[in-house]
């Protein structure tokens, strides 16, 4: 049975000494180094915080958010184009114009991703 997506979940992220409440529609796409991720709104503020990226993918579950490579989850719903460099490389770009890199290996769950959310 296919998961339900909910466009309207919030998830809690301490940042420094406070524990901030963020709806998963407003997050554009998050990133990480290490344990640190950086979890980037649509207003072009970005929130820094102490949690593996694993951890949010969890908290984002049941959301339009997916792992496109071993650092970044971006939430397919802001997808506006994508492109095809080579055969190995491609890129999602967003609605705002960032620009994303998918790794080989979950291209094919991104394609899914989108195939089923926007019908290519």
């Amino acid at each position: 049975m296919e998961e339900l997506i909910r466009p309207d979940k919030s998830i809690f992220v301490k940042i420094g000494a406070t524990i901030r409440r963020i709806q998963s529609k407003d997050i554009l796409y998050v990133d990480c180094e290490g344990n640190v991720s950086t979890i980037h709104l649509q207003d072009g503020k970005q929130m820094t915080c102490v949690r593996l990226l694993k951890l949010l993918e969890q908290d984002l579950a049941g959301t339009r958010f997916l792992r496109i490579n071993h650092n970044c989850l971006a939430n397919m719903a802001e997808v506006e184009e994508i492109r095809f460099i080579d055969a190995r490389k491609r890129q999602l770009v967003l609605s705002e114009g960032t620009v994303l890199d998918v790794s080989y290996r979950k291209w094919k769950q991104v394609k899914e991703a989108l195939l089923r959310d926007h019908k290519l």
